[in-house]
């Protein structure tokens, strides 16, 4: 057959876009014979080629049938190709025109975190590099600075006093032959310095350095990315929407939570740092990923939800997270974030944009289903960012209605007085739009959702700040400032208090999380009047925070009642009696 020309091309590549969603019967010819005009023919323009190959990662995830699916991989998997042809075509040598949307044979740029520039310098080494051109063009050069504190003490003769010499050049003279690239051997200096690892990250990220990835036959691309899948789903059927009753949905029976081994937690704790990476997002949690605790959840429909701990150095005080990579079909579809505090989950969900005309609702929903079967959520909250507030992509996708119409509701009692009388005239009128003013004020608020009705009056968060001030008072009045001679009475007086043994045989990271909790536990007043079991059951919670899998620490928490009413306590006083 003939290659289209480009108009053709274009009328093929909007015809296949408006189609992906639509699943009938009738269609089934259709969508096999655009995709085969389609990979007969030239792509010209940058738009064109990432709006063709976002509909076949989108029909990759929901195909019609196997013969679709087959279609859909052939292209992608053949993609390295057509951008290479695209870039003679077009005289984008470069592909400058497609940077940073992480298809194949494209490259990333980004300031990475040094967590997750390890990670890709160690898988890629020979794809990955400092981008001396955009980093020459900041006024300073803030590698030079943080050389002094991790070469060896004879090279500093050369750094002070060779005025000629640029810090590429020097870090190029520095490299081994293991070395690929200067940023294989800067990230070897740092992790050789002895400084912990907290430093380490506070000095590269300080650097602010621009790293380039070149994703060139790269399997960690969005084109070539893929996740196992068991049991391929082809959508026979058209996509279902939100459900009519969240709370029913969310008190269903769940499937059963998979706790994955050390072997498979590494893999997934790869794939999320690569799904983020080649799309220069990065969260926290994610990147630093614990592979000792991922767990895998398949509600069905082809969604798999892969749940990730987090490492000891960045565990949170009395919250725990969890991040989660979303998958449908073997595709990654987007990413997750779930932080628990007792039975209150604070949610935070992307779906990425080639997906979001998917089954985005079912995959949110069971992603609160999860948590709640599987962490004991029963109160979800979504910060007011999520839902649009200073965030215009969240305003566009009518994120705040989205929830509402879940059964979530506006911390706020004035906004949520609002959200009110707004949604009663949308029911009213279908034609009716809310202002973008209107949406703006709505969205200032937090919003939440209780598993008990009885409860969506009103909610009161625990004030975490309030805690961290009363352990500074604490620390200041007790022991003149000293925080670790704070940590190690507090753990003299736990230890009494709570018969706790043999607590320095424990795990490192056990010891640690008792140092951490230790000046806070030692600030419950009435400790010594528990009961036996109950200080047995604190001594457990205080261990599990440092368990491998800190989702140990979450259920035990959640079922000591007299701990949670303590801390709230100490919060809710400390805020009364010092609001003024």
């Amino acid at each position: 057959m003939a290659k289209t020309g480009n108009r053709q091309t274009e009328q093929l590549i909007e015809k296949l876009a408006g189609l992906k969603t639509d699943f009938d019967d009738q269609l089934l010819k259709s969508k096999p014979d655009i995709l085969d005009n389609l990979r007969q023919s030239d792509i010209h323009d940058a738009d064109l080629l990432e709006s063709y190959h976002d509909s076949l990662c989108f029909i990759r995830a929901y195909p019609d049938d196997p013969q679709i699916m087959k279609l859909a991989e052939m292209e992608l998997q053949d993609f390295n190709r057509r951008v290479e042809s695209y870039k003679t075509i077009s005289r984008d040598r470069q592909a400058k025109r497609l940077a940073d949307t992480g298809i194949v044979n494209t490259s990333v740029s980004h300031e990475f975190s040094c967590e997750l520039t390890r990670s890709i310098s160690e898988w890629y080494p020979d794809l990955v590099e400092i981008e001396w051109k955009q980093y020459e063009k900041s006024e300073t050069d803030k590698i030079s600075a943080i050389l002094p504190l991790i070469v060896a003490w004879q090279e500093n003769d050369t750094l002070d006093n060779d005025m000629e010499i640029s810090t590429a050049d020097w870090l190029k003279q520095a490299r081994s032959k293991s070395d690929k690239s200067n940023l294989s051997i800067l990230l070897k200096m740092l992790k050789s310095s002895g400084y912990p690892p907290s430093l380490q990250r506070f000095l590269f990220e300080n650097a602010e350095i621009p790293v380039k990835w070149t994703l060139t036959d790269c399997p960690a691309s969005r084109t070539l990315k893929r996740i196992t899948c068991r049991r391929p789903f082809y959508q026979t059927m058209p996509i279902i929407g939100r459900t009519k009753d969240l709370r029913q949905s969310l008190q269903a029976k769940s499937g059963p939570l998979i706790t994955l081994n050390l072997s498979e937690g590494k893999q997934y704790v790869r794939h999320i740092k690569e799904v983020l990476g080649v799309r220069c997002r990065e969260l926290y949690p994610l990147i630093h990923a614990e592979p000792g605790e991922v767990y895998l959840y398949e509600p069905g429909r082809g969604v798999q939800i892969a749940v990730l701990g987090n490492i000891m150095d960045i565990r949170l005080p009395l919250e725990s997270n969890f991040g989660a990579m979303l998958v449908r079909n073997g595709m990654p579809v987007g990413y997750g974030i779930g932080c628990m505090l007792f039975d209150r989950v604070e949610i935070a969900i992307n779906i990425f944009p080639a997906y979001r005309t998917g089954e985005s609702s079912f995959i949110i929903e069971q992603f609160f289903r999860l948590f709640h079967h599987h962490f004991g959520a029963k109160v979800l909250l979504v910060r007011s960012y999520q839902v649009g507030d200073d965030n215009e992509e969240a305003l566009e996708s009518g994120s705040f209605w989205f929830y509402y119409k879940l059964g979530f509701r506006p911390v706020d009692k004035k906004i949520r007085a609002m959200a009110k009388k707004e949604y009663a005239k949308i029911i009213a009128d279908r034609s009716y739009r809310c202002p973008i003013g209107v949406l703006k004020r709505l969205s200032r608020s937090d919003i939440f959702f209780h598993i008990d009705p009885a409860k969506m009056d009103g909610f009161s968060e625990l004030p975490l700040k309030d805690l961290g001030y009363l352990v500074t008072k604490y620390i200041a009045a007790s022991y003149d400032g000293d925080r670790k001679l704070a940590a190690e009475k507090s753990i003299e007086k736990i230890t009494s208090m709570l018969s706790i043994k043999g607590w320095r045989s424990w795990r490192d990271d056990e010891i640690t999380a008792f140092k951490r909790l230790a000046p806070l536990v030692a600030c419950i007043p009435d400790l010594k009047s528990w009961s036996a079991k109950e200080k047995a059951d604190l001594a457990r919670i205080i261990r599990a925070k440092g368990a491998v899998k800190e989702r140990e620490f979450v259920l035990r928490c959640n079922k000591h009642p007299r701990f949670k009413k303590a801390i709230e306590k100490l919060a809710f006083e400390y805020n009364e009696t010092n609001a003024n």
